[in-house]
């Protein structure tokens, strides 16, 4: 699937249905100035994702991946991409790069600091690391340019569908996807890993586009505040 979800974001991804719940696996597309993807999906979904990809920019127009996490349901299609780009440059955690550059050793990971930003073309990106949260790797990337926040694992929720929007659940859906997810993801954390929850609410936020579950827009506020009183009670 693919989806536009604002003038620069396009999402990609797969929804999978399972007896007792809908999952997804998503992730995201930036075109502009230059083109710059955040995250891939599983292996098994490799082959579409790269099809629906080439559908939106050539190859040999994307500029960067940005790699928020190591764990295969999101770094999957990387070894098909670097088959056609070996050259792309892969910004990430220094942790991230360390458990792929086994794997991939002659990638471009390029390792970001927290807090740091990035600028490609246009676009600017600010980086936030989020280790515990729930791999040693994980990071989050704030969109300067449309307030986007692109929070891999983070406040995901057990939730699935096409296009993979907020709008066609119920608050309490949501929040019920999104409170199961962090019980089975983040409860393990410890207390100093989740305050860094705490510290994304400086953001100005309009979006948050997770990894797993649906894009959060109309249920932002709901959900954020869900995870800061989780949080916050640590």
């Amino acid at each position: 699937m693919h989806y536009s979800i604002s003038e620069m974001c396009t999402v990609l991804g797969k929804v999978i249905q399972k007896p007792d719940r809908s999952f997804s696996f998503l992730a995201y597309l930036l075109r502009g100035e230059k083109n710059v993807l955040i995250d891939t999906v599983p292996e098994k979904a490799g082959e579409v994702f790269m099809a629906e990809l080439k559908q939106l920019v050539p190859l040999s127009q994307l500029d960067a991946i940005i790699l928020n996490h190591s764990e295969e349901d999101h770094s999957g299609a990387l070894g098909l991409l670097l088959s056609d780009r070996a050259d792309i440059p892969i910004y990430c955690t220094a942790a991230c790069k360390h458990r792929l550059v086994s794997r991939y050793p002659n990638a471009n990971f390029i390792e970001v600091a927290n807090l740091s930003t990035l600028k490609i073309g246009t676009f600017e990106f600010r980086f936030t690391h989020t280790p515990g949260l729930h791999w040693d790797d994980n990071m989050v990337t704030y969109f300067e340019n449309e307030q986007i926040l692109f929070s891999n694992d983070l406040f995901g929720q057990y939730l699935g569908c096409e296009p993979p929007l907020d709008k066609d659940y119920t608050n309490d859906s949501v929040l019920q996807g999104a409170k199961t997810y962090f019980d089975k993801v983040f409860a393990q954390a410890t207390p100093n890993e989740k305050r860094a929850v705490l510290g994304l609410a400086d953001l100005n936020l309009k979006c948050i586009a997770p990894g797993h579950g649906v894009i959060l827009t109309g249920k932002l506020d709901e959900v954020f505040a869900l995870y800061e009183t989780e949080c916050a009670a640590y």
